[in-house]
């Protein structure tokens, strides 16, 4: 069959400007080039349709080939059973210097008649039963036995990669549909009625970049045999065979060349349809430029999604700033503080602004509250309103402007959740986070945020994962693509994300802490190097992490001190005193903010083992442990901690450490800090609050007892009360003497004792001893009005709520707690009923979570 020159014009001019499309249920690619080739047999004519793409991707170009069958429109195959064998990567070659513009037939292309003989011999022996897959059989049978006659065609002693895919019968892919294709304007197949169906993809990637390598990939030639099945009731009675040798020209032969009769003339020569050397010019042109639109695209959602968070940090900082010079300019017009229950102040709670601002605590309130479903708690209810809008951001940003192009929009779920690991890596750091500088909070309150933007960014590279590896299984090049360096590079950073959120959930997190923070530094610190060799279009955000994780490691190493400390074991508890002096030039950071925190390591020197290469001792290189500050002494610089002895190997080899200690005999420890919000704690013995209610659960007065004694050391007559709710009675001894009896005979501490105070206390069997009967003698020997003998039993939280609240309606209130979960929970409920009914409140829930 003879094309006309307008006809073969304006097939290639459509094949050449076609966009990429979805899978096999379109025209895949812009191909560079269209072959076609008919299949001459006695039935109705078919033809055989290949397209040519390059594709460059971070020093990689992937040449692809797709293979379609053509067939009469809605063509009735019957009972036809047929395989189309693809022989990949042959040593198949036209004569000529110019691959690129060389053609012919199979014989030229060296492809011998014997070894087509033998081919078909062995596709014609094949006995197919009911049921079975028979192109299926036959690629196995291929794969297993090269003939001698194809030793020189296969190049080697085993076929490298043949396919063999099914074009009709079970298993045959479906043709194109028209409505499948309405976003291509590719049809590159004569006579245009006929049907189009994807067979077969192949792809060959190379990192020789050169002309003429490419040259020789791009204008390969493919064996191709296609072999019937006879069927009574099918297109043929008996067994047929056809072998073509396909492959594409260059753009510059002559049309006269390509147009030549297939069937009749040249039988199983392959051909292509081209255009003029000015067509071809104008679609490569076109094709580039296509290409850099796409790259253009990826960059930059990729840079919107990395700017939005950076727009969110400025626009908060903007509103910290705006509300920061409204309250100096109010000081500035103001020469008094009103007192409360006077009239301005009942006026400004009763105006519409004083309205709204109750409203806009109430929900700032709500937000705040832990969402518990099905037993299990989800986080606050800002995380989950924030994150999920940030995830619709984000998923907007993915899929804006991809249209159908799928691979378009696979690279997009990986380049937008890339764009999130800077800020991601940020929120995780303790020393050089300028997240918790803007927003006035510590790590732990930014980390929070640091576990939603890590299930967001998980949940998109889990998609950008799935699209690809659908994407290569579609296309028949999974196993093959896999093991490819690119890919499986991007495997390898799935499944550290993968490790990541696995390890960090509750159930790993309780059985052991040391896997969830040991896979999370390896990952960290591997992630980034691994993502930026599967894609360098990440760089940018790849190196910006890394800098800024390594920044952090660096600053924490640089502030932390190796001290020698005292370990004393509190008699009748699992308490042990922690004594620490610390460099003077450092002591003014721990006077200035009472409640922070430190990070505690055990130096090589006081680990169970001295070998280096001894788990026992390895393990404690990947240990900081938070302790909070309980007491900054004021003559010396020694700063005191306490621990409870848990099971923990921290505070297990602490206890071995106090244990096997004698008087006055001191341990090496590692100290890193201050940490905490409390260095951005408003001033509790100014006149911004009128109450301030503490409420501590057992070692939690380590946090509590500070603030108290500095807000009554600033205002001895501020309104502060403090519950303290310990288990037995030596718990509470820990304080220093004189501190202790203050505590006792102060009306303004409420200490509850919630177990027995007569019982033999747990501890650890030997941190006891006669001195606990002393002190529980000397607890017993005080009946204030909250004695530990009046409060034996659990405070109600409720009443202590509800007597600090009604002092006023104007008055303000700042509540912290440092405790148990449950004690804080319970706690928050009973505030948030005053918070809805307008009252001003400041809330701080002190706790160490993961």
């Amino acid at each position: 069959m003879r094309y006309s020159f307008f006809e073969t014009v304006t097939l290639a001019a459509l094949a050449g400007l076609s966009s990429a499309q979805e899978l096999s249920s379109t025209i895949v690619g812009t191909f560079g080039d269209i072959g076609l080739a008919r299949i001459p047999t006695d039935i109705e004519e078919l033809s055989w349709v290949r397209g040519n793409s390059i594709t460059d991707d971070e020093g990689e170009r992937i040449i692809t080939s797709s293979f379609y069958l053509g067939t009469p429109f809605e063509l009735d195959t019957g009972d036809t059973r047929a395989c189309a064998a693809f022989f990949h990567q042959s040593t198949a070659r036209f004569p000529g210097d110019h691959v690129d513009t060389a053609q012919g037939t199979c014989e030229q292309a060296s492809v011998d008649s014997a070894c087509i003989d033998a081919l078909v011999a062995r596709a014609r022996a094949l006995r197919i039963e009911d049921g079975e897959d028979a192109c299926e059989r036959l690629q196995e049978d291929f794969l297993d036995n090269l003939d001698r006659e194809c030793q020189g065609l296969a190049g080697t002693d085993r076929w490298e990669s043949v396919r063999v895919r099914p074009i009709f019968g079970p298993g045959a892919p479906d043709v194109i549909l028209s409505s499948d294709n309405l976003t291509s304007n590719c049809w590159p197949i004569e006579p245009k009625q006929h049907d189009l169906a994807f067979v077969e993809s192949h792809e060959v990637t190379t990192r020789n970049l050169t002309a003429a390598r490419t040259n020789d990939l791009f204008y390969d030639v493919t064996p191709i045999l296609t072999v019937f099945y006879g069927a009574e009731n099918g297109l043929v009675a008996n067994f047929s065979s056809q072998m073509t040798c396909l492959k594409v020209v260059n753009s510059s032969v002559a049309l006269e060349a390509i147009i030549e009769e297939q069937r009749e003339e040249e039988e199983g020569a392959a051909a292509a349809i081209h255009v003029s050397g000015a067509m071809a010019a104008i679609t490569g042109v076109i094709t580039m430029f296509s290409i850099l639109l796409l790259r253009q695209a990826l960059n930059y959602y990729g840079l919107v999604a990395h700017g939005s968070t950076l727009f969110v940090l400025i626009l908060f900082s903007v509103y910290r700033a705006g509300t920061y010079l409204v309250r100096r300019s109010r000081r500035g017009r103001t020469s008094y503080v009103a007192v409360p229950g006077s009239p301005v102040l009942k006026q400004q709670r009763q105006n519409a602004l004083g309205s709204w601002s109750a409203t806009a605590r109430s929900a700032v309130w709500w937000l705040g509250d832990e969402v518990t479903f099905l037993g299990r708690n989800w986080g606050q209810r800002g995380e989950l309103v924030f994150g999920s809008l940030w995830a619709v951001w984000l998923l907007s940003l993915c899929v804006i402007g991809t249209g159908n192009d799928y691979l378009h929009l696979t690279k997009r779920f990986g380049i937008v959740a890339v764009s999130q690991l800077p800020i991601q890596y940020v929120l995780a750091l303790k020393k050089f986070n300028p997240v918790a500088l803007i927003f006035r909070s510590s790590h732990e309150g930014v980390n929070r945020w640091h576990r939603v933007l890590g299930r967001v960014i998980y949940y998109l590279m889990c998609l950008h994962a799935a699209f690809y590896l659908n994407y290569y299984y579609q296309m028949g090049i999974l196993g093959r693509r896999i093991i490819d360096i690119v890919p499986a590079l991007g495997l390898t950073a799935f499944i550290g994300m993968v490790l990541l959120n696995t390890t960090a959930l509750s159930i790993i997190r309780r059985y052991s802490y040391r896997i969830f923070f040991i896979t999370h530094l390896i990952v960290a610190l591997a992630l980034p190097p691994v993502v930026f060799f599967h894609h360098r279009s990440s760089t940018f955000y790849v190196a910006e992490a890394l800098a800024l994780f390594i920044i952090d490691l660096a600053l924490r190493k640089m502030d932390t001190f190796t001290t020698d400390a005292s370990l004393v074991p509190i008699p009748g508890s699992n308490l042990i005193k922690i004594v620490a002096p610390v460099p003077p030039q450092k002591i003014s950071r721990f006077r200035e903010s009472p409640g922070t925190h430190v990070y505690l390591s055990i130096p090589a020197s006081s680990r169970p083992s001295p070998s280096a290469v001894s788990a026992s001792h390895y393990i404690f290189e990947f240990m900081f442990n938070p302790f909070t500050i309980a007491l900054v002494d004021e003559h010396s610089t020694d700063l005191t901690l306490i621990a409870r002895c848990l099971n923990g190997p921290m505070t297990q080899n602490l206890t071995r450490l106090a244990n096997a200690s004698t008087a006055g005999m001191k341990i090496p420890l590692s100290i890193e800090g201050p940490y905490g919000c409390a260095a951005r704690f408003p001033n509790f013995g100014g006149p911004e609050f009128d109450q301030i209610l503490l409420v501590a659960g057992g070692v939690g007065a380590s946090f509590v007892l500070p603030v108290y004694r500095s807000v009554l050391g600033e205002n001895p007559r501020a309104g502060v009360t403090m519950v303290w709710a310990v288990r037995s009675a030596s718990d509470a001894t820990w304080p220093a003497s004189d501190v202790s009896q203050s505590i006792l005979e102060d009306n303004k501490v409420q200490l509850y004792l919630t177990g027995d105070i007569l019982e033999s206390t747990s501890g650890t069997g030997s941190l006891s001893g006669g001195e606990t009967v002393l002190e529980m003698d000397h607890l017993s020997q005080r009946q204030p009005k909250h004695s530990p003998d009046r409060n034996r039993r659990r405070p109600d939280l409720r009443k202590i709520v509800d007597d600090v609240f009604k002092h006023g309606v104007e008055e303000r209130v700042a509540v912290l707690v440092c405790g148990p979960e449950g004690m804080a929970d319970e706690l928050r409920r009973y505030v948030g009923t005053w918070v809805r009914k307008g009252r001003k409140v400041w809330w701080h829930n002190e706790s160490f979570g993961w």
